[in-house]
């Protein structure tokens, strides 16, 4: 077996833990919903989300120190300026998938990002992939193969957008794996100032190398740029980057998967969307899929610990 990092700090009040995990998974379950809502380029909503968040996150820092509960390293500094990179991958990925295709396919699509979380601890940490997570593996590609082929008799585009959603999934474990040792040595304030700073630059030269307009939106879908960067970015992707010092990344994942189901039915309710009843079933093979392969590394996890 191979040597197991560091293990994470102790839990703090688990029922401090479950009312933040909870708050977290109800605040990105309005991500969705805002993006639609807001009348304006991806690459402008996504440069919008992370620089409001920044903005907002500022004054306390000013008022607190960057240095709190922090110890600044090149390595925690490249891997935060990183973590951002991907950050800003993932949301350019996943809120073009918005466009087009359903936000239940676009959302639960996205939520493959446990499998891409235990695929880089395979590879890039030498962590085996034990045999009880290949049934969840195998249901999840199943799954993701027949809403991808339900889009393509639909249009290409919906087919399109089902890929840029699975990419965003790899961009966010990427985002998650370099948290995992980032939060190690920084706070949750100043790693997520640092993060969202980086994703913004990293937006921010996107639309303009793009000619993408940051201005010139309805007062509505202003508001609904910073709902998106209030709720979803400083709320919810702040507490999970939070647990990252808690828990380990593929569980994090796995409290995640809470995001397609809220999605789904904000859409349903807002937004008017319905899923068709094989799309239903293709959407529950896949969330199948990925709660067995994340479940069964988060018992191998549990495990590890109790052997070291």
């Amino acid at each position: 077996m191979p040597k197991r990092e560091v293990g994470h700090p102790a839990f703090p009040n688990p029922l401090l833990l479950a009312a933040a995990v909870i708050a977290a998974v109800s605040s990105i379950s309005f991500a969705s919903i805002f993006v639609r809502l807001a009348d304006a380029p991806p690459a402008a909503v996504a440069a919008y989300r992370v620089s409001i968040a920044v903005a907002a996150i500022a004054p306390y820092l000013a008022w607190k120190g960057m240095g709190e509960k922090t110890s600044w390293t090149l390595r925690a500094f490249l891997l935060s300026a990183l973590s951002g990179v991907f950050l800003a991958s993932h949301f350019l990925f996943w809120i073009h998938s918005l466009y087009m295709t359903s936000v239940a396919c676009s959302a639960a699509l996205v939520g493959t990002i446990p499998l891409f979380t235990a695929l880089f601890s395979r590879y890039f940490r030498h962590e085996p992939l034990n045999r009880s997570m290949k049934p969840g593996l195998f249901l999840a590609v199943s799954g993701s193969a027949l809403v991808a082929g339900l889009d393509f008799t639909l249009s290409t585009t919906a087919l399109l957008g089902d890929i840029l959603a699975i990419l965003g999934a790899v961009m966010a474990a990427a985002y998650l794996e370099c948290g995992r040792v980032a939060r190690r040595s920084l706070g949750a304030a100043p790693y997520a100032f640092a993060v969202y700073g980086s994703a913004a630059l990293v937006l921010l030269a996107s639309c303009a190398a793009s000619n993408t307009p940051l201005t010139g939106f309805t007062p509505q879908t202003y508001l609904f740029l910073v709902l998106l960067a209030l709720i979803p970015q400083l709320i919810g992707h702040t507490t999970f980057n939070w647990t990252l010092r808690f828990l380990p990344p593929t569980l994090v994942a796995v409290l995640i998967l809470g995001e397609p189901l809220g999605a789904t039915i904000l859409a349903w309710v807002l937004l008017g969307e319905t899923v068709s009843l094989p799309k239903a079933a293709g959407l529950v093979v896949l969330g199948t899929g990925i709660l067995i392969a994340s479940m069964s590394l988060c018992v191998q996890d549990q495990g590890d610990m109790r052997s070291s």
